[in-house]
């Protein structure tokens, strides 16, 4: 308080710092400080700064999450196309003793689906424990430095089932190509196959 240092002769200070007892109060209080010709650095400015910057590393990580996509859906292609390769001689037998191409069909893309479903269960487990360790890095760190224990991702549920119902989606889009080539496969031809 001024009270305690009228002593100093202090006739010019360099910052003042002003606290408002509502947040919605804010931006009132800079207009009327603004208007008396100060420049102003709120915490608010700051804080907004940040989300501009985690906004943009959202999109680079997006970014990089969809080019990984693509390239694991280009994986399970060629998965499921070698599948259908080394398989041909056993979906001769299975067309001669009596399945049909729809059979073939459900078969290719069940184990496509399959691969889909359970590589997104597997992302989603990963990134949530790399999340638990960098969080726990950064813990450690902070109470080092004194700061509060802070948790810096967030999970919400819709995402996680949108990323495993993608990753589904994806895995069936993979299996339908090689599906339709195993089930239109000659019994004959497939069972002369080396």
């Amino acid at each position: 308080p001024l009270s305690e240092v009228s002593e100093f002769n202090v006739k010019e200070y360099q910052q003042l710092k002003v606290k408002a007892q509502d947040s919605s109060q804010i931006e009132r209080l800079r207009g009327d400080i603004e208007s008396m010709g100060f420049t102003i650095a709120a915490l608010s400015d700051t804080v907004e700064q940040a989300n501009k910057i985690f906004r943009a590393v959202q999109i680079v990580l997006a970014i990089f999450g969809m080019i990984a996509l693509f390239v694991s859906a280009i994986g399970m292609f060629n998965t499921m196309t070698i599948a259908l390769l080394e398989r041909i001689q056993e979906i001769g037998i299975m067309r001669a003793i009596g399945a049909s191409h729809r059979d073939i069909s459900a078969l290719f893309l069940t184990e496509a689906t399959i691969m889909g479903f359970l590589g997104g269960i597997g992302g989603v487990v990963i990134g949530y424990l790399v999340g638990e360790i960098f969080n726990l890095g950064i813990n450690i760190l902070a109470a080092n430095l004194g700061g509060q224990p802070i948790d810096l991702f967030e999970r919400p549920t819709w995402f996680i089932f949108t990323i495993i119902i993608f990753s589904t989606i994806v895995g069936f889009a993979t299996g339908v190509f090689p599906a339709r080539k195993a089930a239109k496969l000659n019994p004959l031809s497939a069972l002369r196959y080396k």
